[in-house]
């Protein structure tokens, strides 16, 4: 007799064999369980590494909170936003708060655009290479992920947003694009040339763009922001890599629309939010103390990064087998391309089992299966990627 199977939803056929383990996990999982130390290098969460917000100041803040009263407001306190609001201006993007709606995580604030945005079967475009979840954000709201290309350009090797290609991937079914800038892992900026041309196609799709990682652009065209586009503008940012605080769960939707469709937007984005009310009172309460730290703790993360990039540089000149490299203008991770004929995930399984040294294959962001492209962060702590880049050039030779 055949059991029968539980009538889960059909969102889940959409995202792939979600409950399996790929082998760099397994393995990786196995040597942990056995007691064997491993070599982290693909690590990218501030607060396992050295680098989270002060806890005595963080636990200060917290202890001294009344919010005793709940009294929830669907687009987050005015305050909180008035806040954030000052941030943008300081940086030349006029805002108000009745521009921001605060939502738990930009996670959150992709799920509540595309409700905003779309219908079942609606099809959405992101940056190849790029962040990986995001097939899941969109196969869980019943939509199509499409991908459209970053450009790698010939002489620098650095990977850009090209508007042409942008433009060219839409179909009569694409309902919104999404831009990473700086993105994941390529650290590819939009910059004000781009969107010179983007506007120019006179496309009127709605663009969201991801800036979570704003603070660390380092050098090239800088990261730039259309303060009066005339397409509909979403801008998400929040306080995970603002403050290195993602356990705090506070992030925002920034629309920057042209009237009058930015306050009909505005208008439903707040029914959204006032249906969920997902944003807790007490970090809401607490950012206005939360924000002053954001130079000091954006600065210690800077620094490491930039010492990083100069260790990898070396690793990289002194090593053989890369076939290219280059210096990221921005982000926190480092691209290595290796000159052999295996699959790149082969490759990080066999460093993993060798030297006992982790990283990601490029191919988990969408990289090409044909090139061995392997992601390192850049806020790994320093003595942690100097051991390991010594081990992987050990294992390389």
């Amino acid at each position: 007799m055949t059991k029968n199977l539980f009538p889960f939803s059909n969102r889940f056929s959409s995202l792939g064999e979600i409950q399996s383990e790929n082998s760099i996990h397994k393995t990786k999982s196995d040597l942990i369980e056995s007691g064997i130390p491993i070599i982290e290098l693909g690590n990218s969460n501030p607060t396992q590494l050295g680098l989270e917000f002060p806890p005595s100041v963080l636990t200060h803040i917290l202890s001294n909170l009344n919010v005793s009263i709940y009294d929830p407001i669907p687009e987050g306190l005015e305050s909180v936003r008035k806040e954030i609001s000052s941030f943008y201006t300081n940086r030349g993007i006029p805002t108000n708060p009745s521009n921001f709606h605060l939502t738990a995580s930009t996670s959150e604030a992709y799920s509540f655009l595309f409700k905003l945005l779309t219908n079942p079967g609606d099809e959405i475009l992101t940056p190849n290479p790029g962040y990986p979840l995001f097939s899941f954000l969109v196969g869980l709201e019943n939509l199509k992920e499409v991908h459209y290309h970053l450009k790698e350009d010939p002489k620098t090797g650095r990977w850009v947003y090209d508007a042409e290609s942008i433009a060219n991937t839409i179909s009569t079914k694409t309902k919104a694009i999404i831009l990473v800038s700086p993105s994941n892992p390529t650290g590819s900026k939009t910059t004000e040339s781009f969107w010179k041309e983007w506007e120019s196609f006179g496309i009127q799709l709605p663009v969201i763009v991801d800036e979570v990682f704003e603070a660390y652009d380092y050098s090239g065209d800088s990261h730039f922001l259309p303060s009066k586009p005339n397409f509909p503008l979403f801008v998400c940012h929040g306080f995970s890599k603002m403050l290195a605080l993602p356990q705090a769960k506070l992030a925002w939707i920034l629309n920057l629309s042209p009237e009058p469709l930015q306050s009909e937007i505005q208008k439903k984005l707040s029914f959204i939010t006032d249906t969920y009310l997902s944003v807790n009172s007490f970090i809401q309460s607490a950012s206005f103390e939360l924000l002053p730290w954001k130079t000091m703790v954006q600065n210690r993360i800077r620094t490491r990064v930039m010492r990083n990039i100069a260790t990898c540089l070396n690793f990289a000149q002194g090593t053989p087998k890369i076939k290219t490299f280059h210096t990221p203008e921005a982000g926190w991770y480092f691209l290595l391309e290796f000159n052999v004929e295996k699959d790149d995930e082969i490759v990080v399984l066999e460093i993993l089992k060798e030297t006992k040294v982790s990283l990601h294959p490029g191919t988990w962001y969408g990289f090409s299966h044909n090139r061995c492209i392997l992601v390192i962060s850049l806020i790994t702590e320093e003595e942690t990627l100097e051991k390991g880049l010594h081990l992987l050039q050990f294992f390389f030779k």
